[in-house]
């Protein structure tokens, strides 16, 4: 019996997928612990004769699935669930890659612990091999048990994210994502923001290992770092799908502060996607967003968040905070973008 699923989509990724494999089929816990399942989410280059390289040498281990049409990483994810076979997911994504014993730390604190998710440390990574952290930069903080028995321990959680924002870097009982339909929505981009909060709500028995095991993959063709592209508007989609799920389940009643935050706050990185990631930001785009806030968060509410974001997020609330003219949203995008330019902010 296998003891992690690992689900892997894949999308055009024939640069990438080989290093991803590599360093998942050298896994200190063996592979005969490992159930690997990729997921060709209909790709255009050479991506599935990769994979099915990968299939013929781990024959027993590695399962292939080939979408004929694109749905996103999202509804990959949760077709791979479907097949999973294993008690514990892991999600990594196609151009990432995990350290050595990765499964196996998580592993061993899952079962050293009553645990519902058990989730380690990530460093952004630019490199173009196959390449490991060393010693002294796998070190980023203790590990910590936390026990979420209480609503205002849910409502800590929601605040402070322990799990981090994505799906990577982590392992999950299946159950728990089975049992509460912790799924992704799908045909989307940014479906790691819906999904999140859910699975921080959910899990009432949390490990964080201290230690950085997971490659996270910066590159500038990334979906996420895209120019000029209409699916950064997805990030606006998945919002209102929150709202209206979250509210069906019961949630927005027992974590509506919370709720709220997180609407203002993935607003405020919309809106710093509209400045950075369009040459000409659209001025539609930004009452689009400013009337989803408005109409689910009232002026009073509003108030209370001016002084909270700083900087460069700062003059993004206060996009969102003013009803502005054409005029006067142009003057803020100049405005942002002249202050990023002058504190080097990431963008």
């Amino acid at each position: 019996m296998n003891k992690i699923s690992v689900i892997i989509p894949c999308c055009n990724v024939e640069r990438w997928i080989d290093r991803c494999m590599t360093s998942i089929t050298s896994q200190t816990i063996g592979m005969g612990n490992l159930e690997i399942i990729c997921v060709d989410d209909a790709s255009a280059d050479d991506t599935w004769g990769h994979l099915k390289e990968w299939e013929r040498s781990f024959p027993e281990n590695v399962r292939l699935i080939q979408l004929e049409v694109n749905l996103r990483q999202g509804a990959a994810r949760n077709i791979g669930l479907r097949y999973a076979s294993a008690d514990w997911i892991a999600f990594v994504d196609a151009d990432d890659w995990v350290e050595p014993d990765y499964f196996e730390l998580l592993y061993t604190a899952a079962t050293n612990h009553i645990c519902d998710v058990v989730v380690c440390g990530s460093a952004r990574d630019c490199s173009l091999s196959l390449t490991y952290f060393k010693e002294e930069e796998r070190d980023d903080r203790e590990d910590q048990y936390i026990l979420v028995d209480t609503r205002e321990k849910k409502k800590e959680m929601l605040l402070y994210k322990p799990l981090n924002v994505f799906s990577w870097a982590k392992i999950i009982r299946k159950e728990m994502l089975l049992e509460h339909q912790i799924y992704f929505p799908e045909g989307l981009v940014y479906e790691d923001n819906y999904w999140h909060p859910l699975l921080h709500v959910y899990a009432d028995n949390i490990y964080v290992i201290g230690k950085r095991l997971y490659h996270y993959f910066m590159r500038a063709s990334s979906t996420v770092n895209a120019q000029n592209q209409p699916h950064h508007l997805d990030r606006i989609t998945v919002e209102l799908i929150k709202w209206e799920d979250y509210g069906k389940r019961g949630l927005l009643k027992i974590y509506q502060e919370e709720f709220e935050y997180d609407l203002i706050q993935y607003a405020v990185y919309f809106m710093q996607t509209l400045v950075f990631r369009y040459d000409q930001p659209s001025y539609s785009y930004y009452r689009l967003q400013q009337e989803v806030v408005r109409q689910r968060i009232s002026d009073n509410i509003m108030d209370r968040y001016v002084g909270v974001f700083s900087g460069l997020q700062g003059i993004l609330f206060e996009m969102l905070y003013h009803s502005l003219d054409k005029a006067g949203f142009e003057m803020y995008v100049q405005q942002a973008r002249y202050y990023a330019m002058n504190e080097n902010v990431k963008k």
